[in-house]
């Protein structure tokens, strides 16, 4: 779940890619990370690799090699950027490919790709930035794709989670209140910084969004297994995540022993100009 700040939803929060020890906090456990984040649809990775002139992919803040492995799975061959050293270690190990750096920093030493995308990952990179070397490494015709997980909590575990956090984390960026109402307008924002970035760097055709939905029933244990691995929690003690789990577990044991999240997965995508 990307990094939702407060007063984010109107644009005027602080940029994601500045939380940048957040950032690299993921690989604090990514055996776990990689055990309870759920995977991509089918349906978008297929549509990726279609408008792709061609399967050879960079992944942007690879992680533990979950999209990555996906798109491997179809055809293509992947190469992932990672900063932190452990989850592209774990990345490595399922048989990924990974170089350790963030993608601003990162030389690419000539080399050039089909496709440049990033599983819930691209809001950690500066839009701007980003887009210019996604430009310098994609051939023309090439696609950038960014994409992200988008979930619809139901109001009970909003209202947990964001009951703990103002308790134990007052001043925590991760703010489950934002996606009461509509989860994908919530994020719209996000979604635009990254829109303009790519049309700032003035070598992408006009950015388009592709969504995907579907739907994910997660036991008691298995969303609380998953919840330690969301931006903003990585950080906290373990005295004060304890409280946030218990207050999520706690709504879980309300709603019958487990939850359904509907998911939209959206794509912000856009191809490389042949004269760029």
């Amino acid at each position: 779940m990307p990094i939702l700040a407060r007063g984010q939803s109107d644009g005027s929060g602080p940029e994601p890619h500045r939380h940048r020890r957040t950032a690299e906090s993921f690989g604090v456990d990514a055996e776990r990370y990689d055990r309870a984040r759920p995977p991509y649809p089918q349906a978008l990775v297929d549509r990726i690799v279609m408008a792709s002139p061609g399967r050879r992919v960079l992944d942007v803040g690879a992680g533990t090699g979950i999209e990555a492995r996906q798109f491997q799975d179809a055809g293509c061959t992947v190469l992932g950027v990672e900063p932190d050293e452990r989850m592209a270690a774990f990345a490595r190990r399922s048989g990924v490919e990974v170089e350790v750096a963030g993608f601003e920093d990162w030389p690419p030493a000539g080399r050039q790709f089909d496709t440049v995308v990033a599983g819930t990952a691209w809001h950690w990179v500066d839009p701007v930035v980003g887009a210019a070397k996604a430009a310098q490494v994609l051939r023309p015709g090439g696609r950038l794709a960014p994409f992200h997980h988008v979930p619809q909590l139901p109001a009970e575990m909003i209202d947990a989670l964001a009951g703990a956090l103002r308790r134990v984390a007052p001043g925590s960026p991760f703010n489950p209140g934002l996606l009461r109402d509509s989860a994908v307008e919530a994020y719209q924002p996000l979604f635009a910084r990254i829109a303009d970035g790519i049309r700032q760097s003035g070598r992408f055709s006009e950015p388009e969004q592709w969504h995907f939905t579907w739907q994910r029933t997660y036991s008691r244990a298995e969303w609380l297994d998953q919840l330690p691995t969301f931006g903003g929690l990585t950080q906290l003690p373990a005295d004060r995540l304890a409280v946030v789990l218990h207050s999520a577990g706690s709504a879980i044991d309300g709603l019958g022993g487990h939850v359904t999240v509907p998911y939209t997965s959206v794509v912000i995508t856009s191809t490389r100009s042949p004269a760029a």
